[in-house]
């Protein structure tokens, strides 16, 4: 499958071989509209060859983060249609989800606004349409700062992706000039 130019990932190396947690971040802008079933087929053909390649490292676990950029807090109809576009990812690809969780995996998603503040967001453990949580700035949220206290690595590495330091990184100053 070809991935679109407005999706790309990166990957986050563990700190030791001895650690058994990989990252995975995905970015997507949706800045140009582009067509929301074809952009997260690809997203869930990223996630599936993902999970293949951390097969090989013998109780390796991934977390991965869905970042998207290019809609605002005040567009609540395309931040809906974008929440159902997810949703409708994972009855399109029912096969992937298993496979998340097998691997003790952690999948969340991130919307970010133009100031590069997460706005809405869903860290999914059980399936992958758990409860999503908005503030202003989900940083400055109850929840956010509630699980960031807990220090679970898999929760890390899924709140990493809103955190300001991996915000304010190379790519965040790509997709910032991307979405103006």
């Amino acid at each position: 499958m070809d991935i679109p130019q407005h999706v790309w990932a990166r990957g986050y190396e563990r700190p030791s071989p001895r650690e058994p947690l990989f990252g995975r971040y995905i970015r997507v802008n949706l800045s140009a509209r582009p067509d929301l079933p074809s952009t997260f087929d690809a997203i869930a053909h990223m996630v599936e060859c993902g999970q293949q390649a951390s097969e090989v490292v013998p109780f390796s676990r991934v977390a991965w983060s869905l970042v998207l950029l290019g809609v605002e807090p005040t567009e609540r109809l395309r931040v809906t249609e974008v929440q159902e576009a997810y949703l409708q990812m994972w009855d399109r690809h029912p096969d992937v989800w298993p496979k998340i969780k097998r691997r003790e995996g952690v999948f969340s998603v991130w919307f970010v606004d133009r100031a590069l503040r997460p706005f809405l967001g869903c860290v999914c453990e059980e399936v992958p349409w758990d409860v999503w949580v908005s503030d202003r700035d989900l940083r400055e949220g109850r929840i956010y700062q509630k699980l960031l206290a807990e220090g679970q690595p898999p929760i890390l590495m899924a709140l990493n992706a809103v955190h300001a330091s991996e915000l304010n990184e190379l790519w965040g100053a790509r997709t910032a000039q991307q979405a103006a």
